[in-house]
């Protein structure tokens, strides 16, 4: 194995969380061995010799790996693949490759205990490991690992091993900067899987991707996170045009059948029906989305409303017009498009997403104009008595004479 590398009043001894019986390490010594022994071409027989003392001729590592480790991209392809459903349509692996990453797993003699043995881990790059990654990786059950043994160069080995040794020097409870960490039982190379890869969800003709990377004991299938709706899921459907999205984010129109997005869907103000958005308008007077075939005609201001803004003979807008002075901003500007709309008083003013609805009293008449809210063009004109319910429509040759 290693040698010291500093005056013996200097070694320390690590401290670990990870700790096991001298009769169990001892016992997995034997079985490492065991295996290099059952291995092609060996003729060593190790039976009547110590297995720390064989241990320490074999070379200044053994090869191990996790016990639970994924050996197999098929272990791990059928891990994920359970978690998801496709409708229609089917996943299958877009490649996936297993890489072996070198860990390091030093066994030292327990400082305060003669009857146990402590571990300490190193991770692939030299630094150390949190207790909950050794435990989640397996670093604490190991097998020996199968020839041929990833390959590692001597200098990466040495460089591992050095960093280990450093690592368990800072683990102590010795303050001395100068310690160093006493000779370790035994030195295990542990060969750590991590997979990359792509999964490929195909539905019809289209085919979306979820990428996973991760050490192969520790990957999780992750949840499919759509492209257009943003939406998480492990259920995937399509759209009748051909969009992979979540299942929870599709929906049939009602009038239609066809399959969309929740959010190209909208509710008819009218009908209650869930519908595509592109067959309905937005009503002037209440906002809201609206079937084409369910407007009509307010009977008081001629515009076309949905039907659920119509009661009692005439639209919400036309029934909440309230009373403005002359000067309110709207009415100016309207006056200044229509001048001869100055000489009537009393105004009240109500307005739709397209319209302002006014209305002027005189002692004996009534006023009612609408003006598209862009142009000033007015879109409807009429007059009334004072206590008259109807309203009657001024003939297009008698406009200018009102509105100037």
């Amino acid at each position: 194995m290693t040698t010291s590398i500093s005056p013996p009043d200097k070694t320390v001894v690590p401290d670990s969380a990870h700790r096991e019986s001298v009769a169990s390490f001892r016992q997995w010594v034997t079985t490492q061995l065991e295996a290099l022994e059952n291995e092609p071409g060996s003729e060593n027989d190790v039976s009547t010799q110590d297995p720390l003392e064989r241990l320490s001729e074999i070379g200044p590592v053994i090869h191990t790996r996790p016990r639970e480790q994924p050996l197999s991209v098929n272990e791990i392809t059928k891990r994920l693949f359970s978690a998801y459903q496709v409708d229609g349509g089917n996943i299958h692996l877009g490649g996936c490759q297993l890489t072996d990453f070198p860990f390091l797993r030093l066994t030292f003699a327990a400082a305060d205990d003669s009857s146990q043995v402590v571990h300490l881990f190193v991770a692939h790059d030299g630094s150390s490991i949190s207790d909950e990654l050794a435990v989640a990786l397996g670093l604490l059950e190991l097998e020996p690992a199968t020839k041929p043994y990833p390959r590692i160069e001597s200098l990466a080995l040495n460089a591992l091993i050095a960093s280990g040794r450093r690592v368990a020097a800072k683990t102590t409870s010795s303050r001395d900067p100068q310690a160093v960490s006493s000779e370790p039982l035994a030195t295990a190379l542990v060969w750590v899987k991590q997979a990359n890869g792509k999964l490929h969800f195909t539905i019809g003709e289209t085919t979306a991707t979820l990428p996973f990377s991760g050490w192969a004991k520790l990957i999780q299938p992750k949840p499919f996170v759509a492209e257009h709706s943003g939406a998480a899921t492990f259920h995937l459907a399509a759209t009748d045009d051909g969009r992979i999205d979540a299942f929870e984010q599709i929906t049939a129109c009602e009038i239609t059948g066809e399959r969309l997005l929740k959010d190209e869907l909208v509710t008819c103000s009218v009908t209650g029906k869930l519908v595509k958005r592109s067959l309905t308008e937005p009503c002037p007077v209440t906002g809201k989305p609206t079937l084409t075939e369910e407007f009509d005609t307010c009977p008081v201001c001629q515009q076309r409303v949905s039907k659920s803004a119509i009661t009692h003979e005439a639209c919400a807008a036309c029934q909440s017009l309230h009373k403005i002075k002359k000067d309110d901003p709207r009415l100016v500007w309207i006056m200044g498009e229509h001048a001869h709309l100055d000489r009537w008083n009393h105004w009240q003013l109500a307005e739709t997403l397209e319209v302002y609805i006014a209305e002027a009293t005189s002692l004996f008449k009534r006023l009612l104009v609408v003006v598209d809210k862009e142009t000033l063009v007015v879109r409807h004109l009429a007059t009334a008595g004072r206590f008259a319910k109807g309203w009657t429509p001024v003939l297009e040759e008698h406009r200018s004479e009102l509105l100037g």
